[in-house]
């Protein structure tokens, strides 16, 4: 177990073989990615960049202007700087060589904040937070509607289980800065 802290950034606490519920935002909390090719190249971006580092994503969202990942981690855990690092650098530069419509900054990112998931319970809660988060920004209605999301996916392949999930840990239990 490594803990870490950053001037400039939240602290980071690096634990092997351990799951991780990821929150990032873009600067300013702009919505860089309305567009649904920015969201399919931020997507693809996050997939290589776990699977090049060997990280499994257990459940994603990707909204117009922040992302909510849950993965797990290797005999590496401090890789998740490097990952999020190559995420970002190579999301931003594809984003402002397609997208001139934005007036971008220099950044596009802010930031990311981790936290180290071991009980079953909070990682369920987070889970479930997940699957919903495009209803509590008024993306959709229905989360089995927005395809931008694991939850899409999972609902289809195993509705039952899914549904079990979301009875049983609930969402509003679950404390987390996101107000984007």
């Amino acid at each position: 177990m490594i803990y870490k802290e950053y001037k400039h950034n939240p602290p980071h606490l690096f634990v092997k073989n351990e799951k991780y519920f990821i929150t990032a935002s873009t600067y300013q909390r702009k919505k860089f990615f309305i567009h649904k090719e920015a969201k399919e190249y931020l997507k693809n971006s996050i997939f290589r960049a776990f699977s090049e580092f060997k990280w499994q994503i257990d459940d994603w969202v990707i909204l117009d202007n922040h992302y909510h990942l849950m993965v797990e981690s290797t005999d590496s855990p401090t890789d998740l700087v490097r990952i999020i690092r190559r995420i970002h650098r190579f999301s931003a530069i594809w984003l402002k060589k397609n997208y001139n419509d934005f007036n971008a900054p220099g950044r596009i990112w802010y930031n990311y904040w981790d936290t180290c998931i071991s009980i079953e319970k909070s990682y369920f809660n987070r889970l479930n937070y997940i699957w919903f988060n495009p209803v509590k920004h008024g993306y959709v209605e229905y989360s089995e509607d927005w395809k931008f999301g694991s939850y899409y996916t999972r609902v289809k392949e195993d509705e039952k289980e899914t549904k079990k999930i979301i009875n049983q840990y609930r969402i509003e239990k679950v404390n987390i800065k996101d107000d984007f």
